[in-house]
């Protein structure tokens, strides 16, 4: 795969619930990957794809990290600096959806993090949810295994279906011809609970590529909200108990991962992010 400023990953997400109440669940969707030092040229790439600007397809910085006016990858090495992470910073790329008709909500996006050898050694997990509380997963992958496994400790209330405990186990292919992340999350006992995939090919950013992901899913980033809903009225109709959300943060928290092997690993702790 040529690098280009922006690149497009056209495939798959999938839920899998496992326990006494099991579900499935299985869209189409298509993600956007930006480097985060290229956002001039990432521009100029095609005439309905903005970024930093009005599209019918368009990304905004700040619709990520803090939301504040700086750079997105001042932001990220900020980030990456205050929580004491050593390595070389040579290439940032986010992985997200991007805004489509100037609508957007993104449950999951991924910073994907490069030393000046090209080797992954960070992922930053940023996850939003509907009360529009925002928290961060960073995690250090895995060097010595090609699936990059890694893990942390569940901090953040998303599905009001699963209680804010246990852990989720990553496994990462980064972004190449095809992209893969699985994610696991483990209740207290270890037993698994969930299971989310993604999968996409790659398809370069071109004029004839936005078009034809605008036909192909004109309605995919407010779909994704919808069907939170959706599936959320079937989790409910099959018996499931509902957990309340009742402490809505002011900040975002950034919980720390470590590298796994596959194996528990020691608990970690959770911090405010001002």
């Amino acid at each position: 795969m040529s690098k280009s400023p922006t690149n497009f990953y056209n495939g798959h997400v999938s839920h899998k619930r496992i326990g006494t109440v099991e579900h499935r669940l299985n869209y189409k969707i298509a993600y956007i990957l930006i480097d985060l030092d290229k956002i001039e040229v990432a521009n100029r790439q095609s005439r309905f794809l903005g970024v930093n600007a009005f599209g019918l397809m368009s990304f905004q910085e700040r619709d990520h990290g803090d939301g504040s006016p700086q750079p997105l990858n001042f932001w990220v090495r900020q980030f990456l600096e205050k929580h004491d992470i050593n390595q070389t910073v040579a290439r940032i790329e986010l992985l997200t959806l991007p805004r489509m008709f100037g609508f957007v909500f993104n449950p999951i996006s991924f910073y994907f993090v490069y030393d000046d050898e090209n080797h992954l050694h960070h992922i930053i997990y940023e996850v939003n949810n509907t009360f529009g509380e925002r928290h961060f997963y960073l995690c250090e992958t895995n060097k010595a295994d090609t699936a990059r496994p890694h893990g942390c400790d569940k901090e953040f209330f998303v599905s009001p279906f699963y209680d804010v405990k246990g852990r989720y186990q990553f496994t990462t292919h980064p972004p190449g011809d095809t992209l893969a992340i699985s994610i696991e999350y483990q209740s207290d006992d270890q037993s698994r609970s969930m299971i989310a995939n993604l999968t996409g090919q790659h398809m370069p950013v071109t004029d004839k590529n936005v078009l034809r992901l605008l036909v192909q899913y004109p309605f995919m980033t407010i779909g994704v909200l919808s069907a939170i809903v959706w599936e959320a009225i079937k989790l409910k109709f099959k018996g499931l108990r509902y957990r309340p959300h009742r402490r809505i943060r002011k900040h975002a928290h950034v919980t720390l991962g470590f590298p796994t092997s596959l194996e528990h690993s020691p608990k970690h702790t959770t911090k405010e992010l001002k």
